[in-house]
Parts: structure tokens; C-alpha cells; sequence
């Protein structure tokens, strides 16, 4: 099946009185397609075919509903970021040439309020989702994720990782983090239930942890931030849980906790450009994280500066990614952002800019991005080489390394922070880096904090904690 009504339509016919939402909301399939059709009938006087319509939601099921719509009338479906500010939601709908706003305004309901008309430099075609990525030159970047790549990616999820027929899965992400494009809608594809919860669920252990034990998910996915939190609040894990972690690397030490508190653990791997995730692999403690095996239909190697494939055991390059689930491009995108994608016939690839080593079983190790590699008087530096090695010592629960006045180099140094479970100082810190690490990648600074920033969808905000250090400033 290529398009998510048909997925609809197929579950209608076997079994309209399925649940599609469990938890805090509740809704059955018959009133799923009901609610989906009056939205259908809302949205239609204002939009033609190739549009674009923003969703202005916070609720996962409305998320459901808004989707299903934008199918049937060939539009794509624009979640905005709900937490950023209004002049940043503002810009995202001028960029994106929005026809539509669909705004909740009540439980379970949905109202279209029309945009200023003005004829984008699209029709998309194959319209699917569109999702805004912070971009290189400070303005973020609208991917479209066509509709083909969309149904694609959620199939082989089915197969890989894997969920059972009328499986669940727990909806923990904002609608504008594209993880959620895989935890609203997979249960579509398998015939089973959404959970929804109190968005608390996302930073509050116990309400986590209560909404794992009333409503039994298949499958929990979230960031190894998240489960970092989840970890140091007490969070004893559940026996029957297959957790999903990605969106950030994975290192050996929260892969070896995680790994005792649930059924089974697996590492997903994959840029927002690919349709969330491109492979997956279970861990196995003890063993070097990997990431894993590509899922049905994409393809994973490693390329040099110059496009060409380098193979074998050991060979390290950037990672490339073709078949399902390659984006379409970015709205209105610069030539350099285009130029990472290749749509030549026959094949379909994304150059990811991340670099990983291919090992002893043909599988690719995650090595760090290319632009978090810097220089520090004249010596190269992995940033996250350095940040998985504080995060190695027993005291710290997660660590984040920036570089600060990187573009003077007499001034150019390393700064690091890190948050402790238990009480650390910046002497013992240093003393463990030393023991690891070159001179030139021990941090000038390190500050112990009690708290990191995050970005709505609960990831390291880089930028803002690079913005501080510079500045001075302490981060808690």
C-alpha cells in the first residue's frame, strides 16, 4: 500500500471497532475515519492538490486525524513546532507557503484558518509530510518527505524492528519531532492503537513510568537523552517493553543500563532527510554499538570527500543512503543544502554528513558527524569522542563539548559540561580525561551543572549552550 488511507480503509474493513487510540484519548477506527472525513470536508475549499497545511496540534490523535485528511486531499501535512516562538512558527508558514492552518481548539477538535493566499514556488508532488530541521546558515530547513517514502519507511518498520499485528506504540514525541511520524502512525499500518499520554510523560519519570504500566506498549521510542532521565529519576523498566533509542548516539554505558530494564533494546539510526530512521540493530551487551542493518528497501555506505565508495573492513567515510524513504529535497532550498541529495535514475541517495567505520561483520559503527570535528591549535578533534568519554566515568550522566571561539585561533578552546549523578569535581574529571585522552582534547573549562538546555524535542540544544559558554555564562 502506498498511501495511509489505504491503510485505513484496510483496517475499516476488517474490524471498524479496533481501537486507534487508547489512553488519554480514546477513538475508535469507524470514529477515526468519521472524524477524518469532517476535517476532509473543513480543509477542502481552501486548498488545491500540492498545497501545503501547517498543524498547529499538540494532541497525537489530532495529529492522526490532520495526516488522514491531508491524504485524501493530496496536500502535505506541516506539523509546527507548538513550543518555539510565534515569530519563528511565522516564519516556518511564510517559508513553507502554508495555504491552511488547522488549530485544535478543543478536545478532539479541529478548525481550518485560512492563510493569506499566494502561489508557492510548488505544487509538491506525491505530497506527504514536511518537517522543518535547523539548518547550517541559522534559518531551518522545510524537508518534504513525499508520500511513497512515508508509507515505505512505516512498512519496513513493521518488518524491522519490527511490531506485531495490532501492536501498539506509545506517542512520547512533539508532532514537529519527526520520530513521531513513526509512533502516530505505524499502529495504522499494523491495525493497532496509538497510546496517548500526558505530554508530562516527556520529562516526568513517574508519569512515564505510570502510563507504561496502565496501558502495556508494545514498543516506547525516545532519545538516549530521554531514557538518561527517565534512568537518573528511578525508572525500573518494564520486563515486556521493546524500546526503540535514536536521534542521538547511543554509548556503551546507557546501552548496558537500558538494556536490564526492558524486553528488548534497539539502536536506530537515521536522518530526518531519510524518513526518520534508515537501520536498526538490537544491542547486544558487551558488543560495540552499531548501527545495525539497513531496513527493507534502503541501502547504507561509506563515501569519500569526492563521492566514492570506500569498502572493507576498517574503511571510514561519510555515510550514504539510498532507496525507500529518501526526502524529495528542502522547500526552497539553497544549492549547497540540494546538493546532499542525488535523484539521479536509477537510484535515490542523501549524503548524510555523519561518518561511521565499517567493522568485522560488514556493519557500520558511528564514528561522529563531520561538522563537529574541529581544530584546536592545529590538532583535530572529534567533539564526540570527547563527550563519550565523560560520559564513560561513573559520575556523569550525560556531557555535552563545544567549541568556543572558533573562529579566532589564538582564543579557540574546548568547553565542556556535564550533569553528575553523583557528586564529581571538575579536578577528578580532568584527571579521568587525562588518563584517556590527547592534551589537546581535554576541555580548557568544564562546568558541573545541574541541567542541560533542550530543544522542544528534547535533544542537546547545541546552539544555545554554545551561545552561553561563549558568553560567560553558567548553564545552571
Amino acid at each position: 500500500m502506498r498511501d495511509l488511507s489505504a491503510h485505513l480503509a484496510r483496517q475499516l474493513a476488517a474490524d471498524g471497532a479496533a481501537p486507534a487510540a487508547v489512553g488519554e484519548t480514546t477513538l475508535s477506527y469507524t470514529e477515526l475515519a468519521d472524524r477524518v472525513g469532517a476535517v476532509v470536508d473543513a480543509v477542502k475549499p481552501f486548498v488545491v492538490a500540492g498545497d501545503v497545511v501547517a498543524l498547529d496540534i499538540r494532541t497525537p490523535v489530532l495529529g492522526l486525524v490532520a495526516a488522514l485528511a491531508a491524504d485524501r486531499l493530496g496536500v502535505a501535512f506541516l506539523p509546527l513546532d507548538t513550543a518555539a516562538p510565534r515569530t519563528r512558527q511565522q516564519w516556518v508558514l511564510d517559508s513553507s507557503a502554508a495555504r491552511v492552518v488547522l488549530r485544535e481548539t478543543g478536545p478532539l477538535r479541529l478548525e481550518p484558518y485560512p492563510l493569506t493566499p499566494g502561489r508557492p514556488s510548488w505544487p509538491l508532488t506525491d505530497p506527504g509530510y514536511v518537517i522543518y530541521t535547523s539548518g547550517t546558515t541559522g534559518r531551518p530547513k522545510g524537508v518534504h518527505v513525499p508520500k511513497r517514502a512515508h508509507v515505505e519507511r512505516l512498512e519496513g518498520l513493521r518488518e524491522l524492528p519490527g511490531l506485531r499485528s495490532g501492536g501498539s506504540f506509545l506517542a512520547l514525541s512533539p508532532l514537529s519531532f519527526d520520530m513521531s511520524m513513526v509512533e502516530v502512525f505505524l499502529p495504522l499500518v499494523v491495525g493497532g492503537p496509538v497510546v496517548t499520554v500526558d505530554l508530562a510523560a516527556r520529562r516526568n519519570a513517574e508519569v512515564f513510568d505510570r502510563a507504561v504500566r496502565d496501558h502495556r506498549p508494545d514498543v516506547v521510542q525516545a532519545t538516549p537523552s530521554f531514557w538518561r532521565l527517565m534512568l537518573a529519576s528511578g525508572w525500573s523498566g518494564s520486563a515486556e517493553l521493546a524500546v526503540w533509542c535514536g536521534g542521538e548516539a547511543m554509548t556503551p554505558e546507557l546501552a548496558t543500563v537500558l538494556h536490564g530494564r526492558c524486553g528488548a533494546l534497539w539502536n536506530l539510526y537515521g536522518p530526518t532527510e531519510t524518513t526518520v530512521w534508515a537501520s536498526a540493530w538490537q544491542v547486544e551487551p558487551g558488543r560495540p554499538i552499531s548501527l545495525g542493518t539497513e531496513l527493507p528497501g534502503t541501502t547504507m555506505d561509506l563515501v569519500d570527500t569526492a563521492g566514492e565508495v570506500v569498502a572493507g573492513v576498517g574503511a571510514e567515510g561519510e555515510i550514504r543512503i539510498g532507496g525507500a524513504g529518501i526526502a524529495d529535497g528542502y522547500l526552497g532550498g539553497t544549492p549547497a543544502d540540494d546538493a546532499r541529495f542525488d535523484h539521479t535514475p536509477p537510484g535515490r541517495s542523501y549524503r548524510t554528513g555523519d561518518r561511521a567505520r565499517r567493522g568485522d561483520d560488514g556493519t557500520l559503527t558511528f564514528v561522529g558527524r563531520l561538522d563537529t570535528q574541529v581544530k584546536v591549535r592545529g590538532h583535530r578533534v572529534e567533539l564526540g569522542e570527547v563527550e563519550s568519554t565523560l560520559e564513560a566515568h561513573p559520575a556523569v550522566a550525560e556531557a555535552i563539548v563545544v567549541l568556543v571561539a572558533g573562529d579566532d585561533p589564538e582564543a579557540a578552546h574546548l568547553h565542556a559540561a556535564v550533569v553528575a549523578r553523583t557528586a564529581v569535581t571538575v579536578r577528578e574529571l580532568r584527571r579521568w580525561l587525562a588518563e584517556r585522552l590527547t592534551a589537546a582534547m581535554i576541555p580548557q573549562k568544564i562546568e558541573v551543572a545541574t541541567a542541560l538546555p533542550r530543544t522542544s524535542a528534547g535533544k542537546l540544544d547545541r546552539v544555545t549552550i554554545t551561545t552561553l559558554l561563549a558568553a560567560g555564562r553558567r548553564l545552571s
